[in-house]
């Protein structure tokens, strides 16, 4: 167990190779992706060609104000954090945030990003996966 306020281990960083940066890139994807809908999250996923996966996440004005949609990036982000070694490589995935979610305790928006990675498993093979970028 690790001590508080201890760096997490490398591989349960969150890199910016993994996160998708650019409005260009959430646009594509918003466009041109599948969609991949699981209770209080909407999936997006296109492949991006890369050995590894990314993730960007969308958070409506309407889902709350920013101290409830910061909690929920919070949320979201330390479920990928620990669990992109689940996701398929090479897919770029926009995750968009519900309304539902607003109020959501932790083990639902957990459930939720279980079944987009449930989805995502299914739609893409898996495939022999490289170590992510650092």
């Amino acid at each position: 167990m690790k001590a508080e306020g201890q760096a997490p281990s490398r591989d349960e960083r969150f890199p910016k190779a993994l996160r998708l940066l650019k409005r260009r890139e959430f646009l594509e994807v918003q466009e041109k992706g599948q969609k991949v809908p699981v209770e209080c999250l909407l999936g997006l996923v296109r492949p991006n060609g890369r050995p590894h996966c990314r993730v960007g996440l969308t958070i409506s004005s309407k889902v709350g104000n920013a101290v409830e949609r910061a909690r929920l990036r919070r949320l979201l982000r330390e479920c990928f954090r620990k669990r992109h070694g689940q996701w398929p490589p090479g897919v770029d995935v926009v995750l968009v945030v519900r309304q539902s979610a607003k109020d959501a305790p932790f083990p639902v928006v957990s459930r939720a990003f279980d079944g987009i990675t449930r989805k995502l498993q299914r739609l893409f093979p898996s495939v022999p996966r490289e170590s992510p970028p650092r």
